[in-house]
């Protein structure tokens, strides 16, 4: 793939980045990371929610939802619908090393940084687990 993706000029990249954005997603019912047999611990399920809905203000840390959405897909903005945990942990833990740099004026490079190594898990464990898609539906 990164023959191709760096044979790409920079409208091809921003053609190919809309065009994914734009497009609607889907559970998956064959994939078993959506809904793992175990629920995410009581604890970091928690720590997750509070996370999604309020943030920290304290520690200037906006709610999750408020870019990526209630249930976890806002067009524009990456999805965390149907990742894999994972994959989430280890997008937060690269934005927060400053190893991941594509998020236009820093917003996931500041948050990440500023979350624990047990939030980043939190997150990463409960929209792997696929509730925050579920949540709205609660």
């Amino acid at each position: 793939m990164v023959p191709i993706a760096d044979s790409l000029s920079a409208q091809d990249v921003a053609d190919v980045v809309a065009y994914y954005a734009k497009l609607p997603v889907f559970a998956d019912l064959q994939d078993n990371r959506i809904f793992p047999q175990s629920r995410p611990d009581p604890n970091h399920a928690a720590t997750a929610l509070h996370l999604i809905s309020f943030g920290d203000g304290e520690r200037g840390i906006p709610p999750c939802q408020a870019c990526h959405g209630p249930l976890a897909y806002r067009i524009g903005v990456p999805s965390l619908a149907n990742q894999n945990g994972d994959y989430i942990l280890s997008q937060l833990e690269a934005f927060a090393r400053q190893q991941r740099d594509n998020d236009i004026n820093m917003p996931m490079r500041t948050i990440a940084a500023l979350l624990t190594e047990e939030e980043r898990h939190a997150l990463a464990e409960y929209y792997g687990a696929g509730l925050g898609q579920q949540a709205g539906r609660r």
